[in-house]
């Protein structure tokens, strides 16, 4: 095989046509996990650079796994969101950028809120790598507002994750507890006192599973991916017993697939909630439903 970086990146890179959209793409940051490279550039500028033996096994393993659609972000063990890195495995969804609006939108809550009170709690159901809640609390801290943030999820294994990510990026305020919902012991002394409830939670229907993309149905989470028969049906245990959880005029902000918001606003709606409202995605798909507990 061709051992120069500049020849690799050619004969690989047409090893993956029709596989990944971003083939070249993918292959050098595959190399900059291999050499140790920060960034591109520096690859760039050893083109002509000749990987000994040991490197080429290396690049050779990570490469089968993207050729069999794994995603580059399962293979590197980590993903950028919100300007953070979050280390991720096939234990959770990996972050994707429609979900900042929803950590944007909790920010700026946040921000209301610490007007009326000294500190506040944030709950992030189904909270996978973390993402949401670990965001909000690194971006927050350096606004001074009081936070404390509870991250729950039902895997065991996104706990792990979250515990990782939390210590990775030196949040403190935070609690991780494993349940189903608003199922676990540990969460009934909250009831009534939690600020926002902010979550982005499986939300696609059964049938349609099958028929996602295979670096999503083949590696991403299942758990973590199925609304059940009408996609909503962890939607409406979120929204049915938020009620329950949240303070007076607490705020549950929630991200909705791509043609569930109008769905997830009648319930909310049915639920008793007032001022719901919605919010585009840089697509102009309504990817956030919010609303203020009545």
């Amino acid at each position: 095989m061709a051992t120069l970086i500049k020849d690799i990146i050619i004969a690989y890179s047409d090893k993956l046509e029709g596989i990944s959209e971003t083939p070249r793409l993918d292959v050098e940051i595959l190399l900059c996990k291999v050499l140790g490279y920060d960034d591109r550039i520096k690859l760039m500028m050893n083109y002509d650079l000749e990987l000994d033996d040991n490197q080429i096994n290396s690049f050779l393993e990570l490469f089968e796994k993207r050729r069999q659609k794994m995603p580059i972000a399962y293979i590197l063990n980590k993903k950028e969101f919100m300007g953070f890195e979050f280390y991720v495995d096939e234990n959770v969804l990996i972050p994707r950028p429609d979900t900042e609006l929803i950590v944007e939108y909790a920010i700026d809550t946040l921000k209301n809120k610490s007007t009326e009170k000294k500190s506040l709690t944030v709950i992030d159901m189904c909270s996978g790598s973390g993402a949401i809640a670990l965001s909000i609390s690194k971006m927050v801290d350096d606004k001074k507002i009081n936070t404390n943030f509870i991250a729950v999820d039902i895997s065991p294994g996104a706990i792990e994750v979250i515990e990782k990510n939390s210590k990775n990026l030196g949040v403190k305020n935070i609690e991780i507890i494993e349940s189903d919902l608003f199922k676990s012991e540990k969460l009934i002394s909250l009831k009534g006192k939690v600020d926002i409830i902010v979550s982005n939670p499986p939300y696609i229907k059964e049938d349609v599973i099958p028929m996602l993309q295979d670096d999503v149905k083949e590696y991403e989470p299942h758990l973590a991916l199925s609304g059940g028969k009408s996609g909503m049906d962890i939607y409406n245990r979120i929204i049915e017993d938020s009620r329950d959880f949240l303070s007076e005029d607490g705020i549950i902000i929630l991200e909705s697939g791509h043609d569930q918001a109008d769905e997830i606003s009648l319930k909310l709606k049915e639920c008793g909630y007032k001022n719901i409202c919605k919010d585009k995605d840089i697509q102009g798909i309504d990817r956030l439903v919010a609303a203020q507990k009545s």
